[in-house]
């Protein structure tokens, strides 16, 4: 079972993209393979079984917003009505494997919850054991240095972050547009290290047609929105040298004049 949030949506056509966590490659999905609350929204978190087809495509096979509801849900084959002793027997066979499914099921939850109980103690006490280890004076002495060295090494950064900032304002007049642009042109550090700077795939076709590695797509932070949110500025060229903004999940681009 894998997790992760819905990219893109296409309502009339019943079928979309997941933006799978950890994972550079997105999963199609159809609205037949899924089990979701209507209406099916962008940035949505959903859990989900995938397999390759035949194009070597990752297809998912079953979708939906509860994590247990694909552990708890069995693959159990239907058995024929018993027409004999014989049919009697299997029926009271196929009831015993389905107890022992749940047993094991219900030894895995409880399995679960004392390995969940076993590492929060185990937090505890490093916890405990790294504060009461700051009363040492000699702790106390070193861990000083470092602070007092690393300040203006990071006042350094934040002035040049600042720098590049100020030279982009006027490239949008949107702040986390501009802000997005000066990390993009100083390599980061950006808000999801693991999805930003991936490949963009151009496959709604809505951009110029170039090399698999061309574009390149980065978050750009939505004020009140909790997740990633559906705005993104794409980049073609390494380094870049062209700035496509989206602010509807791909649906449309606008170019970008970025010096």
């Amino acid at each position: 079972m894998q997790s992760g949030e819905i990219k893109h949506w296409n309502q009339d056509k019943g079928y979309g993209f997941i933006d799978v966590n950890n994972q550079d490659e997105d999963v199609f999905f159809h609205v037949s393979k899924a089990r979701l609350p209507q209406p099916i929204a962008v940035g949505q978190k959903v859990y989900f079984n995938s397999k390759r087809n035949d194009k070597n495509q990752l297809r998912a096979t079953e979708v939906t917003s509860n994590e247990l509801s694909i552990l708890e849900t069995p693959e159990l084959d239907v058995p024929k009505r018993p027409s004999n002793r014989t049919g009697r027997h299997k029926d009271h066979q196929s009831t015993e494997n389905n107890q022992s499914h749940i047993n094991r099921h219900g030894g895995r939850q409880n399995k679960r919850s004392s390995l969940s109980t076993l590492f929060s103690l185990i937090a505890i006490i490093a916890v405990a054991v790294y504060f009461l280890g700051n009363f040492k004076p000699t702790i106390l002495t070193d861990s000083a240095a470092p602070t007092t060295t690393s300040q203006p090494q990071r006042q350094t950064q934040t002035s040049a972050t600042q720098t590049q900032q100020a030279n982009n304002a006027s490239i949008t007049g949107d702040t986390q547009i501009d802000n997005t642009i000066a990390l993009i042109q100083q390599g980061g550090p950006f808000p999801y290290p693991h999805k930003d700077g991936t490949i963009f795939y151009n496959r709604e076709g809505k951009l110029p047609a170039q090399s698999q590695s061309y574009y390149h797509e980065y978050t750009v932070p939505t004020p009140g929105v909790s997740h990633r949110g559906a705005r993104r500025i794409v980049t073609g060229g390494n380094p870049p040298t062209v700035y496509y903004l989206t602010i509807d999940h791909y649906d449309s681009f606008r170019k970008l004049e970025v010096k």
